[in-house]
């Protein structure tokens, strides 16, 4: 489970750094591409939530809170277009780097070791 999560994380974060650096119209696949491991790691860390104790919840429950917002901005980013979604984008990466920094520590490793 563990590997998973870190797993998922670093491609998360790898997926939506890439993103910045492709052109908007570029970015949509790689969006959903994040999205979707965005999805997977709430999948896991969820149910980690529930088969973990008090202490490891609480740091889950923040991950799971960096990843709704992430996922949030994502949708947005697929509506928009030009200036409006690099600025999302950048939203995304720094919810991703939160995301994956908590998940780590729920999994009792260190923010290093979520990253991609």
């Amino acid at each position: 489970m563990v590997d998973r999560v870190l797993k998922h994380a670093r491609e998360m974060q790898k997926n939506i750094g890439d993103a910045l650096q492709k052109q908007s119209e570029a970015m949509t696949p790689l969006i959903k591409d994040s999205m979707k491991n965005a999805q997977e790691m709430q999948n896991t860390l969820t149910k980690h939530a529930q088969e973990s104790a008090a202490l490891t919840q609480e740091q889950t429950q923040r991950a799971l809170g960096h990843l709704q917002n992430f996922m949030r901005i994502g949708t947005d980013a697929m509506r928009g277009s030009g200036e409006q979604v690099r600025a999302q984008v950048a939203q995304m990466m720094e919810q991703s780097k939160k995301a994956a920094e908590s998940a780590a520590q729920a999994m009792g490793k260190t923010p290093d070791d979520a990253k991609p």
